[in-house]
């Protein structure tokens, strides 16, 4: 390897070593060591990092320490390797603090000794048992049957608050909700794992869960921020009855979910008024109640999906909602459509809250 690819030698030797820390994907948090056996990246189950990515190639890139150096070379993939946001045509160097981006799934090179290192790693191993345990509470897509459901969760941190669900209550109504707990990291991820069981099992006490406004001054009552680390939560939530073809919904502090009618063109907000759940012993929550007509599509989301930087401002919800009404892709599904779209006009680096996004769609 010629010398102009080392662009900042480390010493790696003693108690120092380098890592690709990922800081956008499906592993938020996740170290990987470098050192002189090279580490290769791609979809394929047999690589050192596997990346469950349709962006990824089979056999992706390949990132080497030469001379004190990091060196990332792209091994022919469909869709490029990046370095800084720059495409890479063959090889190029990878300085610490440089971000290196493979598909959806962004890493920053850095620095760590090994002792801080060791720690990275059983900390992960804890949390991702954590991660699996949240992730066996979620609802499996519905792809057959009258009603059909799709759903993203990407947490900002390994860790996050969103949590969201549906489930058949009687045998003509299906609840729909999804829950936004302030903060990240472990804390949230409790909270919002204890209200996802309450709400899985139906074990709010005295609660007819076909009423929005009882759910949520039910679980108001039972999870008082003052008795929760002082963390709340928002909350949509919505009950469809399939005889009478209406969704009964209430918010907590929400902000809207939009129906979207099967020509597109157009989005209506479905909000009902009602503050955050935990803030208030005596709060009161209102319902509001919808048609619904065949093959309209029901989008829920938290808050992260729109509140994103771009290069030159803020999003906000407003920016957001005109992409629900385009037309869906023959190719993608509708999360993932959105995903990149939000992406797309995204800066680089991590995201600053957690992905979560509900697409109902309606017999």
């Amino acid at each position: 390897m010629t010398r102009h690819f080392i662009d900042e030698a480390v010493d790696v030797s003693g108690d120092t070593l380098l890592s690709l820390l990922m800081v956008e994907g499906h592993e938020v948090g996740r170290r990987f060591r470098l050192g002189e056996r090279p580490v290769t990246a791609g979809r394929d189950s047999h690589l050192d990092v596997v990346l469950a990515d349709g962006e990824v190639s089979r056999l992706h890139c390949l990132v080497s320490v030469l001379d004190g150096a990091v060196v990332v070379e792209d091994l022919g993939s469909t869709n490029g390797t990046f370095v800084n946001s720059h495409r890479i045509s063959t090889r190029a160097p990878l300085s610490v603090g440089s971000l290196l981006r493979v598909g959806e799934h962004i890493f920053r090179c850095e620095r760590i000794s090994t002792r801080d290192f060791e720690r990275a790693e059983e900390q992960h191993r804890d949390i991702q048992r954590a991660a699996s345990y949240v992730k066996s509470l979620l609802p499996r897509p519905l792809s057959d049957g009258p009603i059909r459901t799709e759903w993203m969760l990407r947490p900002s941190a390994r860790l996050g608050g969103d949590a969201l669900g549906y489930q058949l209550l009687h045998e003509h109504t299906f609840s729909i909700y999804l829950i936004d707990v302030s903060g990240h990291g472990v804390g949230a991820a409790m909270l919002s794992v204890s209200v996802l069981n309450v709400l899985r099992e139906q074990a709010l006490p005295a609660t007819d869960v076909k009423d929005p406004v009882r759910v949520l001054s039910t679980l108001n009552t039972m999870f008082q921020m003052d008795r929760h680390d002082d963390q709340y939560f928002t909350m949509w939530y919505g009950v469809y009855d399939s005889l009478e073809r209406t969704l009964t919904y209430g918010t907590a502090g929400h902000h809207p979910a939009y129906l979207v009618p099967p020509a597109r063109g157009e989005t209506r907000p479905l909000k009902a008024s009602g503050p955050v759940v935990g803030a208030m012993p005596e709060a009161r929550f209102q319902a509001e109640r919808t048609p619904i007509s065949a093959g309209s599509l029901l989008y829920l989301f938290s808050d992260g999906v729109f509140e994103v930087r771009t290069a030159e401002r803020q999003w906000r919800l407003d920016d957001f909602v005109p992409l629900l009404a385009q037309p869906v892709s023959d190719d993608r599904s509708e999360c993932r459509r959105l995903y990149q779209e939000v992406k797309s006009v995204s800066r680089p680096g991590p995201r600053e809250d957690d992905f979560s996004l509900l697409v109902v769609t309606f017999p």
